[in-house]
């Protein structure tokens, strides 16, 4: 599944899409919220299956690049997307935990495994189907 990324702006907290993922930078703050909140806005136009939010670089979370994270989920579900977090940072993945993004959603701590629930969940809906 290889997905073209587009640089949206160079620094630490930098954030790239692509079609079907987003990938924030070391720090996910208001600049870089406001960045990810754009990018989220043009996906869920397109009404992708499926959405990863890339947060494995991510070392710091602000109120606003939080707050950003759960409204861009939201959004994203609504429009019909599946969205998968890839997190490994462990005080990053507390604060999910605290604040029930966890139970709400799916985080995983690597792309690859985004990419097995990905197809997972299309295997598990083509056999929905043809049953």
């Amino acid at each position: 599944m290889k997905t073209n990324t587009l640089p949206l702006r160079l620094r630490n907290g930098a954030v790239k899409a692509s079609e079907n993922s987003i990938t924030i930078g070391s720090l996910f703050d208001v600049s870089s919220s406001r960045q990810f909140s754009r990018a989220v806005a043009r996906m869920a136009a397109r009404k992708p299956s499926h959405a990863i939010i890339d947060l494995s670089r991510t070392r710091s979370v602000d109120s606003s690049g939080f707050g950003a994270l759960i409204s861009g989920l939201k959004r994203l579900n609504e429009q019909g997307a599946t969205p998968i977090v890839v997190c490994a940072n462990s005080s990053v993945r507390r604060l999910m935990d605290f604040a029930g993004i966890a139970r709400t959603f799916t985080i995983v701590d690597r792309m690859s495994d985004a990419r097995k629930a990905i197809a997972k969940a299309a295997a598990d809906n083509a056999q929905g189907i043809a049953s």
